[in-house]
């Protein structure tokens, strides 16, 4: 049914038992549509030149949207379909402009709540992120405004007038994460990524290479005998010294608990190990560490009688390892090292020893692709086992020995 709409006619349309429709006579493919409740909408039907079927959009209730409006809105939708482009309704159109004038700081909540709170690096992105819109001004600026312009200027600063230029390049890669996640389907909350062709701001970074020699060990070993010399607690000395034994991250090591050590005694089918659940470990998946006579060793004087009890209570987390370790080197004149460049030294170890990069990761706990990998704890145990049992045997000689008496113990200090 066609007719020339008008308001006296609109008003006196009866709702029936099903939703009909009224075409408008006087705008072709507009019509009003009046559901069995007396809701009245208007609606334009048009057909699309791709698939050759009907679509619709609507435009909104009547009266809340006038005849003369729903006209309008009918005839611009007719011209952007005769020049090859898709109407959307008003609402979309709306929702569009909306998502356009998202601030920075909205957005990073946004991001926060969709993405980051999963991730176990999460809250030290969102400082990030935090910092970045308050230094810089950002937090009330539309996302989609902050150009390259902003972006090179940003992390010029940081690499440049604030010397930090590894921190410029990693601040990079997070903010172009942040604009990659805000321009998918269901958010464009921007159409552009302004981080997408910029140049690491700091340069290009030289990979971390340092391990401690043998005679390092012996002295860094020696030192931490008598940690308080160095003003470094009793619990961030057995922890830096775990990170060599276990070839374990640092920040595993400040967190370890006491539940998480299995089968300390007595026999069992795997030995003494160290269990991690998938929320302590950087890549999300649960790992087991075999622990050695010499790990034991280490352990023995912080066990706790409650086994949720943090070992290292006088260890805060990973920055006081750093810290720690720092204080270590000034003390013996050293060249510098961080907690990580131990278990570095641990996997050159056995990369000495001849095991394969693939091998060495076993134990390093690097990341597995693929299903199985979530769920083959005890996969290549056995080999974790014996390259941890490699590294306590040349650990033993390195501090029984000096590299005159044992040539072989030289290796590491070549």
């Amino acid at each position: 049914m066609k007719v020339k709409l008008t308001d006296t006619g609109l008003r006196s349309y009866q709702p029936r038992a099903t939703q009909y429709a009224i075409g408008d006579a006087a705008c072709p493919g507009l019509c009003i549509r009046i559901t069995p409740k007396d809701i009245k909408t208007f609606a334009f039907a048009y057909r699309d030149s791709g698939t050759g079927k009907v679509k619709w959009l609507t435009f909104g209730r009547y009266p809340d949207v006038p005849l003369a409006r729903a006209r309008e809105l009918a005839n611009d939708a007719r011209k952007i379909i005769a020049a090859g482009g898709t109407p959307v309704t008003p609402k979309a159109e709306r929702v569009e402009a909306e998502k356009k004038t998202k601030t920075y700081a909205e957005v990073v909540a946004l991001y926060d709540d969709g993405k980051l709170a999963s991730l176990r690096s999460g809250k030290k992105t969102l400082k990030t992120l935090e910092r970045i819109g308050r230094v810089y001004g950002w937090n009330d600026r539309a996302l989609c405004s902050i150009t390259d312009d902003d972006a090179a200027n940003m992390l010029k600063d940081i690499a440049v007038k604030r010397g930090k230029k590894a921190a410029a390049n990693q601040t990079k890669h997070i903010l172009h994460a942040l604009f990659k996640w805000s321009r998918q389907p269901g958010r464009k909350f921007t159409t552009v990524n302004p981080f997408s062709d910029l140049a690491a701001p700091g340069g290009a970074i030289a990979p971390r290479a340092r391990f401690l020699s043998s005679d390092e060990i012996r002295k860094v070993w020696r030192a931490l005998d008598e940690p308080e010399r160095f003003k470094v607690s009793r619990d961030a000395a057995t922890a830096l010294r775990l990170i060599l034994v276990t070839a374990a991250r640092p920040g595993m090591v400040a967190g370890m608990v006491g539940s998480e050590l299995r089968d300390l005694t007595g026999p069992s089918a795997h030995g003494p190990h160290w269990s991690l659940s998938a929320e302590r470990m950087k890549a999300g998946s649960a790992f087991l560490t075999p622990l050695t006579g010499l790990a034991l060793e280490l352990l023995q004087p912080s066990l706790q009688s409650a086994p949720d009890v943090r070992l290292f209570r006088q260890v805060g987390g990973r920055n006081q390892l750093h810290e720690a370790a720092k204080r270590i080197v000034e003390g013996l004149g050293m060249q510098r090292w961080t907690p990580h460049d131990l278990r570095r030294t641990a996997a050159t170890i056995l990369d000495r020893s001849g095991y394969s990069l693939e091998q060495i990761g076993a134990i390093l706990a690097h990341t597995r692709k693929g299903v199985t990998a979530v769920y083959a704890r005890w996969e290549k145990f056995g080999l974790r086992r014996e390259m941890a049992m490699v590294i306590e045997r040349s650990l033993r000689e390195t501090l029984d020995e000096t590299p005159e008496d044992k040539p072989e113990a030289a290796l590491l200090a070549a």
